[in-house]
């Protein structure tokens, strides 16, 4: 291989990292936003009704742009497992979604932010031990720098506004069903506690569910097609959803139906099934197939940061300096491990 092809392979490889970055970067403004628009939908609507109706928009936009592209020649490979194709689903649409749901319902929102946050370290060991990714002591470094951001990022939620007629609502979004249950004396103190503990470990199962579902994806990538295996995850996973809302919540049915044709709920529901449930698990997909899982999770750090910034002028709620502290840790992180890939890049080429 001569110079100016080696120098053109690496100007491509540089230019696929840019586009990743700039795709995952995306994702995490766009989950980001979705936290402060899910709070205000939860708050009117059953969580799994809006859920089975947002996987249902996500799966219609994802099959549409999937027929697009195959349509235009791009077809998964004929190498391509269906049984890991499924199992991908399972993990990702199924499982991680459900857990997610059932964390959010009994353990507080900061326990949940904060163990969510542990999901870069469980991607970049994952990827480490079964991808064989290489990461540099730097990128490591940056990781570690980064993760402590998210920590106190999390662990400090800025204080809820001033109960007044037009932020009373606002506020109590911040509150889960059993902070509000132990603070009106409905059920004891000791069972709340058993009730968030269980809460965690949901949201632990959660975190690995989705980092487990980044680093197995990483081989189904080679095959198909980032949109395609999304649209084909969250079409598989969509029945369990489905069913689980007719199940768990068909008593709230007909008070949510009713809900959802406010213009508001409306918003939230198409924003969240297009983009967040929808069209960003594509760009995340296309983000770990070439940027990496581990650079893929590193940059899902900048969600709080955008989730604050939302709640702020959405919600009201205020940033203090300790919130201010953590997001500098976390793009500083971002940015020592991307000078750590650059300079990997400039020694291989």
């Amino acid at each position: 291989m001569n110079a100016q092809t080696t120098s053109q392979s690496t100007t491509a490889a540089a230019r696929y990292l840019w586009l990743a970055d700039m795709s995952l970067l995306l994702v995490a403004i766009i989950w980001g936003v979705n936290i402060p628009i899910m709070k205000v939908a939860l708050n009117r609507i059953d969580a799994y009704a809006f859920n089975a109706v947002r996987l249902v928009i996500s799966s219609v936009v994802l099959m549409y742009f999937a027929r697009r592209e195959f349509l235009r020649g791009i077809k998964p490979s004929g190498t391509l497992s269906k049984r890991d194709v499924f199992i991908y689903a399972s993990i990702v649409s199924v499982a991680y979604q459900f857990l997610f749901l059932l964390a959010i319902a009994r353990a507080t929102s900061a326990d949940v932010a904060l163990i969510m946050a542990t999901v870069p370290m469980w991607t970049a060991i994952g990827a480490r031990f079964f991808l064989k990714e290489f990461l540099p002591m730097m990128a490591w470094i940056g990781l570690i720098i980064a993760f402590a951001g998210t920590m106190i990022v999390t662990l400090h939620k800025a204080p809820p506004p001033t109960a007044s007629p037009t932020t009373t609502s606002h506020a109590s979004l911040e509150l889960s069903a059993t902070e509000i249950a132990v603070d009106s004396g409905a059920i004891p103190e000791s069972r709340a506690a058993a009730t968030r503990f269980i809460g965690n470990l949901f949201a632990l199962s959660a975190a690995l569910a989705w980092a487990g579902g980044t680093v197995f994806s990483r081989t189904l990538l080679g095959k198909i097609s980032p949109i395609q295996l999304s649209a084909c995850s969250a079409t598989m996973g969509l029945p369990f959803h489905i069913v689980i809302a007719l199940w768990m919540g068909a008593g709230s049915i007909p008070d949510s139906i009713a809900a959802m044709k406010a213009p508001s709920m409306i918003a939230c529901v198409i924003y969240s099934g297009t983009l967040s449930t929808g069209l960003a698990l594509a760009m995340w997909s296309y983000g770990v197939k070439h940027a990496g899982a581990a650079q893929a999770a590193m940059i899902q750090n900048l969600t709080p940061i955008v989730a604050m910034a939302a709640a702020w002028i959405w919600l009201g709620e205020t940033i203090n300096t300790t919130q201010a502290l953590g997001g500098a840790l976390i793009i500083g992180g971002l940015f020592v491990m991307r000078r750590s890939r650059q300079l990997s890049m400039s020694r291989s080429a």
